[in-house]
């Protein structure tokens, strides 16, 4: 495991948005590799920290016993019996189990439990329902047929076949549709097979469709495609907000049809953002050129360029979007420039699974700054009172927005 991968992998044991692989790969580097070339990462991590808990060598210590009573964790080979080898075996082990403590001692109980399946599930339920945290990658995939399959519940491989597609699950990778060759029959459009990928409140994920095409879908989020793309055209359909790295094909252009509105591409770098309780649809061009139709009306937008259209209207508004405000969600994080706090709780309410109740007035407010989304949403909303005349209330998952 290499630096990035360890400190990435510390980082969301952390958070408590580790996967169960994920989480035994760890434990099983931190038992297996030399006690201080970890500390040696663990001293650098925790020199880039701003602040963070108090802990001592006795709550160290303790975390060491448990490391080492538990047979997994134990040495191959015997603890070194002359003094100096042994203080540094035993202060190196120290400064592992130092950082064990600082990524928070319920997360470290939990998971390690859990891997050694000893926890009680009743009790982990508990835990985690009083905890409110970021969204990861999860999503629900509805065949033509009707079966719903939770993605994040099956393990990597083949989840199904449909015609010459084979749906694969592939780790860090998302769905993957594989389009293979076959020349026995020719495709029409009566044989167009739809899925449907769907991410609920405080998920995301990424399918790469049988063209090659990748899109990733946001929160709150629903993306329908055939599972072979018939005849001249490439025809999609979304609700909420994606972001797409169109396959190019001069020869059968891409279409994205949201609300009353569709998006043609060839091939091309883009986002769109068109949530159902959202007042309007936004679509932000990164690389290549894209046009825009509604109803009468179209425009052609060029790199760098935002086209707006108001819900209510045919009238499409271009002008030089914010890339780094825009993209924000895919790349890990919350940007806000000028918002107001009902459009940051909005994003707040999709991406943590959480209700949002206002009172009082906030109208004449605005907030801006840049945070992490694998953060607790009580950083953040801490963040937000220290820059604006605004406190939160956090009872269960509602989140309460007072004057």
């Amino acid at each position: 495991m290499n630096k990035d991968k360890l400190e990435r992998l510390l980082q969301q044991y952390f958070n408590n948005t580790i996967t169960d692989t994920d989480c035994i790969e760890l434990l099983d580097y931190l038992r297996n590799n030399d006690p201080d070339e970890i500390a040696k990462t663990i001293d650098e991590r925790l020199l880039m920290l701003e602040e963070g808990p108090e802990f001592n060598r006795f709550q160290a210590k303790k975390v060491l016993e448990r490391i080492k009573s538990d047979s997994r964790f134990i040495r191959e080979t015997e603890e070194p019996e002359d003094s100096e080898s042994a203080s540094k075996w035993y202060s190196n082990w120290i400064r592992v189990a130092v950082i064990l403590v600082f990524f928070s001692a319920v997360s470290f109980y939990f998971l390690f439990n859990r891997y050694n399946k000893v926890t009680d599930q009743n009790d982990l339920t508990k835990v985690k329902s009083s905890q409110i945290l970021p969204g990861s990658a999860k999503a629900t995939l509805t065949l033509a047929n009707g079966k719903v399959i939770l993605l994040d519940s099956v393990a990597d491989g083949m989840l199904t076949k449909s015609g010459r597609t084979v749906v694969n699950k592939a780790h860090n990778e998302g769905l993957v549709y594989n389009a293979q060759a076959d020349n026995s029959r020719t495709i029409t459009h009566t044989d167009t097979i739809y899925n449907t990928l769907s991410t609920p409140r405080g998920g995301e994920y990424k399918v790469k469709l049988p063209d090659g095409t990748n899109v990733w879908l946001n929160s709150s989020s629903s993306l329908s495609y055939p599972v072979e793309f018939a005849g001249n055209e490439r025809h999609v359909k979304l609700t909420g907000e994606a972001y797409f790295e169109v396959a190019k094909n001069r020869n059968k252009p891409f279409y994205v049809h949201v609300n009353n509105t569709y998006v043609k591409v060839l091939g091309t770098h883009f986002n769109i953002a068109a949530y159902n309780d959202d007042a309007e649809l936004t679509t932000t061009l990164l690389e290549g050129s894209v046009q825009i139709s509604k109803n009468n009306k179209q425009c052609l937008l060029k790199p760098g360029q935002q086209a707006v259209i108001k819900n209510n209207t045919d009238l499409i508004n271009v002008s030089e979007a914010s890339i780094n405000q825009v993209m924000a969600w895919k790349n890990g994080y919350f940007v806000f420039n000028d918002d107001n706090i009902n459009a940051i709780m909005k994003k707040l309410s999709r991406w943590y699974d959480v209700d949002v109740e206002y009172q009082g007035n906030f109208e004449n407010q605005r907030f801006g700054g840049t945070f992490y989304r694998s953060k607790g949403i009580t950083e953040l909303l801490n963040n937000l009172e220290k820059i604006g005349k605004v406190h939160f209330k956090i009872t269960g998952r509602r989140i309460i927005v007072m004057q």
